[in-house]
């Protein structure tokens, strides 16, 4: 563990903030997650919630198709940019002119969806396969914002600076996730459709924190118990599937609740990396709120974090995106107060 934090350059916080992080998320997180599992278990008309009825829409309705393809994809996209803030959807416009996005989904291209950064060029290129859902909406808005980060660095001399930490990379990515959502009437003509695409975004924010807390707690008991069997790694995750995952009903299926972890593909491949995300999250959700109460200047303030790379300790990044550096819980409470607001208006 000692080792991993190291080489992972976590000079910032320690594995004793981590295990902070999961307690604050069970302290402020789970009750909100808990409402709105209420909430799906009673539209769905449900004795309890299943895991599979965590995937289906509640209504029954069909998924949301916010666009027909990559261009159409593309034209939305920067009119979301353009009314956020003209600089930014100069800035993509500029990436659309250059052919730096490959958004559609086609025969024999490569799965997934990410930005890259083009070095000699100093300039981003967006790669994603969008086939017409909204999820590809929050997509290429995530991408943007690394884009973005990458524009904004560009004239950085040292290389290793034009590139921040993880835990602030993805906040400028996550920002415009929920920064560009105040503008999803370009993509529905419909402000049912539009609220629907909020409500789902927001609640997927929500449920993500403990899910991470479950892949980066797992994490910390792998490696500080070398000499465990395998029937002791597999109820030491269960216990906190039953610590952070809510009111949902695993009865008949709790040998399948012990190995969900095998689904996270970090596990196997990265130790000890996952808690960068929720992080970053926090992280986020202040931009966004700061923009919602300064508008502009935070934007401003989001911008020239950005410009900063990753010369400077991740506290002083946050601080200059109007963000603390904090994972407890006097700083998680507030911002699932301010979430619990915006879902009660859609």
């Amino acid at each position: 563990m000692e080792y991993a934090f190291l080489d992972r350059g976590r000079f910032d916080y320690t594995p004793r903030d981590c295990l902070e992080f999961h307690e604050a998320i069970e302290q402020e997180v789970l009750p909100l997650v808990r409402e709105l599992q209420e909430r799906r278990r009673k539209e769905m008309g449900l004795e309890s919630l299943h895991p599979w009825d965590l995937a289906a829409d509640p209504r029954g309705r069909p998924p949301l198709r916010p666009f027909q393809d990559a261009q159409e994809l593309e034209q939305k996209a920067e009119r979301v940019l353009d009314r956020l803030d003209p600089e930014l959807g100069r800035d993509f416009r500029t990436m659309r002119e250059l052919r730096l996005l490959d958004l559609d989904n086609r025969k024999g291209k490569a799965p997934g969806g990410y930005q890259s950064t083009l070095s000699e060029a100093r300039l981003p290129f967006i790669f994603m396969n969008a086939v017409g859902l909204q999820r590809d909406v929050e997509t290429i808005l995530h991408e943007a914002g690394h884009a973005f980060h990458a524009l904004a660095t560009r004239e950085e001399d040292l290389h290793p600076y034009r590139h921040a930490p993880l835990e602030f990379a993805e906040v400028a990515s996550m920002s415009m996730e929920l920064l560009g959502s105040a503008f999803l009437e370009e993509f529905y003509t419909s402000p049912e459709e539009a609220a629907r695409a909020r409500r789902a975004h927001l609640e997927g924010i929500v449920t993500f924190f403990p899910w991470m807390a479950v892949v980066d707690a797992f994490q910390h008991w792998i490696y500080t118990h070398p000499e465990h069997t395998r029937e002791e790694r597999a109820e030491a995750f269960d216990a906190l599937m039953v610590r952070f995952g809510g009111d949902v009903d695993w009865r008949g299926f709790e040998d399948v609740r012990r190995q969900t972890w095998h689904r996270q593909l970090h596990i196997f491949l990265s130790p000890f990396y996952y808690v960068e995300y929720g992080i970053a999250q926090l992280g986020a959700l202040q931009v966004w709120r700061n923009w919602k109460r300064q508008g502009r200047e935070a934007l401003e303030a989001y911008r020239r974090a950005l410009a900063m790379g990753g010369s400077r300790p991740l506290p002083e990044l946050f601080r200059a995106a109007g963000a603390e550096f904090r994972f407890d819980a006097p700083t998680i409470r507030p911002l699932m107060e301010m979430i619990q607001v915006e879902l009660a208006k859609l």
